[in-house]
C-alpha cells in the first residue's frame, strides 16, 4: 500500500468519531488495566518484603537452633554457636559463601522509670540489608563497635517513641536492658508489619547491640539462635539446594552427628510468594478479561463497518480490487484503532 492509501485508511478508521472514541475507550480501559495491575502487583510484592520481619532474601540459607531428637539426647554434642559461623564463613567447600550468626533473647528495657518488654538481638553491619531495615536517627552499628566491644545500641522505632517520647535532640541517651546499660547511637526507621501483635519479635520492639558485646554480657558460651549463609554469586556458583546440603553436612559434622538444628527456607518468604501468586492470578485474569472485552469490541465495530460499506466493497471488487487488498484495509483500520487505544492506555 502507498502512503496515500495508509492515510486514507487512518481517515476511514476515524470516519465516525463517536464510534471510534467508544472503541478507543474500551481498548484504553483494557490495556490500562493491565499496566495498573502490573504496577499494583509490583508494589504489593515490595510492600510484603518490606513488612516481613524475617530475612527473606532468596539467596540465604537459614539454620536455627532446635531441640535434640529423642534418640540422640544421650550423645555428646555441640550447640549452635559463633563457632559454627566461623567455620562456614568463607569456607572453600561452600564456594566462599559468607556466614553470619545471630543471638537473641527477651529482655526488659528501662529508661527513666519507664519499662518496656523488648527483644535483644546481636547485630552486624550486614543486618540492615539482610532484614531490609532503615535508620531514622543517628547511625547503625559498625565493625569498630564490634572490635571495641562497645556498649552501644540501636533501638526500634516503637521503643524510641514509648521510652524517649520520639524526640532525637542530639543528647546522649542510654537504655538499660536486664541490668546492662548501653548508649543509644541510633533509631531504626519504622518497619511496618502485617496484622497486630504484642510480641517483641518485630523490629520496632528490638534492641540491637554488637555481637561481641552481646556475648560478653548475655551469652558467655557464645550460643546463637540463628545462622545465615549467603549463596555466592557469579559463574560456577553453587545452587541454593547444593549449598543447603553442604551447610547441613558441615554443621552436622561439627555437632558430632547430633541434629540439634534445622535448615529451612524463610517461612515469611514462602508465604509472601504464595500471597503474591494468588493475587497475581486473580488480577491478571481480570485484566485479560478486560483485554478480551476490548478485542470483542473491535470485532463488533469492524463487523458493523463492513456491513455499512458493502456497497463500497462491491464497487472496488468490480473495479478489480483483490480480496486480500480489501481484507488488508479492514485489518489495517482495526490495527490503527488497537494501537492508538493501546498507546493511550499504557500512557
Amino acid at each position: 500500500m502507498r502512503l496515500s492509501d495508509w492515510l486514507g485508511t487512518v481517515r476511514t478508521a476515524f470516519a465516525h468519531p463517536a464510534r471510534a472514541l467508544l472503541t478507543l475507550l474500551g481498548i484504553v480501559i483494557g490495556s490500562g488495566s493491565i499496566v495498573l495491575l502490573a504496577s499494583l502487583l509490583k508494589s504489593a510484592e515490595e510492600a510484603l518484603v518490606l513488612a516481613n520481619q524475617s530475612a527473606t532474601d532468596s539467596d540465604l540459607v537459614e539454620v536455627r537452633a532446635d531441640e535434640v531428637p529423642t534418640a540422640q539426647r544421650e550423645r555428646t554434642r555441640r550447640e549452635l554457636t559463633r563457632g559454627d559461623g566461623d567455620l562456614l564463613d568463607g569456607a572453600p567447600v561452600l564456594g566462599g559463601a559468607r556466614a553470619a550468626t545471630e543471638g537473641r533473647r527477651q529482655g526488659m528495657a528501662l529508661v527513666r522509670g519507664k519499662q518496656k518488654p523488648v527483644g535483644l538481638v546481636s547485630a552486624t553491619e550486614s543486618t540492615l540489608s539482610m532484614y531490609h531495615l532503615g535508620v531514622e536517627h543517628g547511625r547503625f552499628l559498625t565493625a569498630e563497635d564490634a572490635d571495641r566491644r562497645a556498649r552501644v545500641a540501636v533501638v526500634g522505632h516503637e521503643i524510641f517513641r514509648d521510652l524517649y517520647g520520639g524526640v532525637w535532640d542530639g543528647r546522649e541517651k542510654s537504655i538499660q536492658v536486664d541490668g546492662a546499660t548501653f548508649v543509644v547511637v541510633g533509631v531504626l526507621a519504622h518497619k511496618a508489619y502485617i496484622g497486630s501483635t504484642t510480641g517483641t519479635w518485630i523490629w520496632d520492639r528490638k534492641v540491637a547491640i554488637p555481637a561481641p558485646t552481646f556475648d560478653a554480657t548475655f551469652a558467655a558460651n557464645h550460643q546463637v539462635q540463628r545462622l545465615f549463609v549467603r549463596r555466592p554469586s557469579g559463574p560456577g556458583a553453587l545452587s541454593l539446594e547444593a549449598l543447603r546440603g553442604l551447610v547441613r553436612a558441615s554443621v552436622l559434622r561439627r555437632h558430632l552427628g547430633v541434629e540439634n538444628f534445622k535448615l529451612q527456607e524463610t517461612e515469611g518468604g514462602k508465604e509472601d510468594r504464595l500471597i503474591i501468586g494468588t493475587v497475581q492470578g486473580l488480577l491478571l485474569g481480570t485484566g485479560l478479561l478486560a483485554l478480551l472485552a476490548s478485542g470483542i469490541n473491535i470485532m463488533n465495530v469492524m463487523l458493523v463497518t463492513v456491513t455499512e460499506r458493502t456497497r463500497e466493497i462491491g464497487i472496488r471488487c468490480a473495479m478489480g480490487a483483490k480480496r486480500g487488498l480489501i481484507l488488508g484495509q479492514f485489518l489495517a483500520e482495526s490495527a490503527i484503532l488497537a494501537l492508538a487505544g493501546g498507546a493511550l492506555g499504557v500512557g
